[in-house]
Order: C-alpha cells, then structure tokens, then sequence
C-alpha cells in the first residue's frame, strides 16, 4: 500500500523525527485557509504546494509550486488539484490530483544553501535482509545519478536479527560527509528513529528523497515516500480505512471483495484459484497466442458471491475477447465456482459477448460439468489444460 506524503510526515513525526509543516487541503479555498495559519507560524514569505499523488517526478511535472502570497496560493492550487498530473511513474492518463499538501518552505535560510541527501530503506528480496541506500547526491536527479554514476550510490546491510547498530550509523554519516561528533550523534538518533519507524509500520520502502541538513545542523526529510506491506495492514487500519492508492476502478472492487486482481493490458481474461496456477494459467495463454488481460486469484476460501463479483469483474473490462476459467478444486469446491457462473450468466446473459472456456479439476469436478451442461449457457468445458489451450487459441484465431 503506498502512502501519500503527508501520511509519511505523519508517521515520521510520531517517532519524533522533524518534518517540514504543512496541512492538506482539497480545494483552493481550503487552500487559501491552510496557507494563512502556515504563514503565521513559520513566519517565512513562502511556502510550497505539492500535489499528493502516489508516483514520484511531481516537481518536473508541475505538481510543486512555490507561492509567496495568498492570491498565488488560490490561483496555484487551483491549476492543480481536479487536474491530471503525468509523470514518469504514472499512466499515460496521468493521475487525478484530489489533495494538496501545503508546507513549510524548509530552502527558505538566509545564511547558507541547505545540504541535500539521498536516503531509502528498503527489503532486498535477493538476500532476505532490509538495506539502506544512501548518497551524498540528492534531489530530483537521483535516478539520472544512479544510472551514470552507480559508484556514488552506498548500501548497508541490516542483520534481521540485531537490527541497525550504532556503529552502522557513524558510518553512513561518514560517507556523506558528516565527520563533527556533534552532527554524527544527531545523525545516527535521527537514523535510528527511521528504522524504527520502518519497521514498526511493516515498511516496504521507507524512501526520502531529498533529506536536508539545514545551517544551523537540522536534518530534515523534504519529499516522504512510504509503502506499507499489504499483509499488515490490518495492524495498521487507520491507513487502510482511507485507502486510495488504488487508481483502476476495477481494482478497487476487487480490493473491496477480497479478490487478488491486477488489471493487464492484454485479451484474454483469467480467473483461478491460487497465484501458481494463476502464474501457470498466464503462461498457458501467451503459448497459444493470446495475451492475459488480468490476473485474478479468487483465493482458496472463495463463496458463491465471491465466484460471482470475480466473473463481473473481468466483463467489465471491454479489451477481453475470451474468458478462461481455470479451477483446481480443493477448498474451493469445482460445483461452487460453476453454480456462481451460471449464476453470473443468468444474470447478466444478454451483456455477456466473449465465449467463456471452464476447465474444473478437482473437488466435486463431475458435479459441476453436469451443472454447466444443463444450465444450457453457451459454455465451453474441457477437462485438460491442453484442451482449453486448444479452444482459447481456436477463438482467437476465429476473432
């Protein structure tokens, strides 16, 4: 689950990590209102609009705005918010702009130009083990720099076990050039309170790009990009109340029915049970020519209405020309998938256009081939994967 920025700060300042202030607001009134209490207590001429999407990039596209008054502040954030915003991590569509953030303007220092700094913590599948990223080379050029100059990129190892130690702290501080012990003792408690922080959230990535360190020796976290583990969030229910980094509409109703689904832009719709078989199922359709236009994982405890809204869901979806249905009966019983299908069907014939090919194994599978074929529905059976291939490849080629 990805969170919005100002959901970061959040979490960052319950850890006693200092963060820029700043105040939501979904409309250039609200806007106008948050910016006057800003202005007030921060007592700086500017402060910054940032558009709360979850894709990286905003600043080039336009979605970070520095203002100075409160007319600029109204006009600004108008431009923004109701608008999409295309970035390099986002659709060619772009993504709706609901909320702004407004914040403090922490680059607003008479005496001396800010200190920037990359730094993430993130899980390295690769060797089970969480890892800091870290460079003295922060900003929005870091992907440029990562490419061109890998060399200018650190990575520390942390043990699951023992966790960050003190002796790891020093020496990322070192290596981006803070030597005075007064600085590497901020550094390292700073350091340490985002690990925690990582890791009391269930983090993914834990992402701050660019961390500041202001004249005076305050470090700052400028830009906050947080994904939470999906399969923690009920640990963490206040964020996945108010979930909604889910842009496809589809996707959300599958969220919303405990369905796993990931829209695909391909032609052939997918319905199993169990992400091996669904893995096994994709590869089956790009052998005979078709192309998976979802992955869907109706989950080994699915029910009659389950079977029924994961049916709907892949109709929805305009690009699909076929429909195969792939169902290992164990839990989920073979009958049970094949009466929420006729189900669907007796509902909603008239709208269902693409053939549909059922391919039941498993758990009362004769039961539900009996079911299919007196239901009269314009269904194809088969009983081996090679036979549905077989059918899917003959539709295809027919379209």
């Amino acid at each position: 689950m990805n969170l919005h920025e100002y959901q970061g700060r959040e979490i960052l300042n319950f850890f006693s990590i200092q963060v820029p202030d700043g105040m939501i607001a979904s409309s250039p009134e609200e806007a106008v209102k948050v910016a006057k209490i800003i202005f007030k207590k921060t007592e700086k001429n500017s402060l910054v609009i940032k558009a709360q999407i979850h894709a990286g990039g905003r600043g080039k596209a336009g979605g970070i705005q520095i203002v100075k008054n409160l007319d600029e502040v109204y006009e600004k954030s108008k431009n923004i918010l109701g608008k999409f915003l295309i970035t390099p991590q986002t659709s060619k569509k772009g993504e709706l702009v609901r909320k702004i953030l407004l914040s403090e303007d922490v680059y607003f220092y008479e005496s001396a130009p800010p200190i920037e700094y990359y730094l993430s913590i993130l899980l390295n599948r690769d060797i089970e083990k969480n890892i800091i990223l870290y460079s003295k080379e922060g900003g929005v050029n870091i992907e440029d720099i990562s490419k061109k100059n890998p060399n200018q990129i650190y990575t520390e190892v942390i043990d699951p076990i023992l966790g960050l130690q003190l002796f790891q702290t020093k020496k990322i501080g070192f290596n981006l050039g803070i030597h005075d012990n007064e600085s590497l003792k901020n550094f390292s408690l700073f350091l340490l309170s985002l690990y925690k922080a990582y890791i009391t959230f269930d983090t993914l990535l834990l992402e701050i790009n660019p961390l500041i360190k202001t004249f005076d020796q305050k470090l700052i976290p400028v830009d906050i990009k947080m994904i939470l583990d999906d399969n923690a969030l009920f640990r963490h229910k206040k964020y996945n109340l108010i979930r909604d980094d889910i842009i496809d509409e589809i996707e959300r109703e599958a969220y919303e029915a405990k369905l796993n689904f990931l829209k695909l832009e391909g032609n052939v719709g997918c319905m199993v049970n169990g992400a091996g078989l669904a893995m096994a199922t994709m590869d089956m359709i790009k052998f005979c020519g078709g192309v998976p236009a979802n992955f869907l994982d109706i989950g080994g405890s699915a029910d009659l209405e389950r079977v029924e809204k994961a049916f709907y869901l892949i109709l929805k979806d305009k690009s699909v020309k076929t429909i195969l249905i792939n169902i290992f009966g164990g839990i989920v019983r073979c009958d049970t998938v094949a009466k929420g299908i006729i189900n669907s069907f007796s509902k909603i014939h008239q709208d269902i256009k693409v053939p549909v090919v059922v391919r039941l194994q498993g758990t009362n599978d004769k039961l539900a081939k009996k079911l299919i074929q007196k239901s009269l529905f314009p269904i194809y059976s088969t009983d081996t994967l090679e036979e549905a291939a077989d059918k899917i490849q003959e539709i295809l080629y027919l379209k």
